[in-house]
């Protein structure tokens, strides 16, 4: 194995325990609810994508369906989604945020632009290209590492 390779898995490796730490902190984003790093990104897949079902949901997020489920429940409960059926579907279940998720998805932005500004900045200085290259990197990275489930 190369230098880089070690290198890349090692800060790879770094990154994905510094997520799990930053799950474990719970914040409230404006709802009244405090809510976990996973929690409030699945909120926000829910929120930018109405369309799509809760399998669909999961997978974007990658959390397992089940995972998945059990926060949607909490998300009715907490009065953040509702549930609703295509006209032309009635069989699919699909979710979108009420008023009170919308705070919660707005107040979520307003933290990154209080707490990330200046990575976001330092993000610009990227050109398209290395831009392109970055993402690509990172969802093959996320492809190496879902082929382990």
């Amino acid at each position: 194995m190369d230098d880089f390779v070690k290198q890349m898995d090692e800060a790879m490796g770094q990154l994905c325990n510094f997520d799990r730490m930053l799950d474990s902190k719970r914040r409230d984003y404006g709802c009244g609810y405090e809510m976990s790093t996973r929690e409030i990104h699945a909120l926000e897949i829910i929120c930018n994508h109405p369309h799509l079902n809760t399998t669909e949901l999961a997978e974007l997020a990658g959390l397992q369906k089940g995972t998945f489920s059990k926060m949607v429940r909490r998300f009715e409960q907490w009065g953040l989604i509702e549930r609703y059926h295509a006209p032309e579907n009635r069989k699919e279940v699909f979710f979108r945020v009420t008023p009170l998720g919308r705070k919660a998805y707005d107040g979520h932005y307003r933290f990154h632009e209080q707490t990330s500004a200046a990575t976001y900045e330092y993000f610009q200085h990227y050109t398209p290209q290395q831009q392109t290259s970055i993402l690509e990197f990172i969802n093959h990275y996320t492809q190496y590492l879902r082929d382990y489930f």
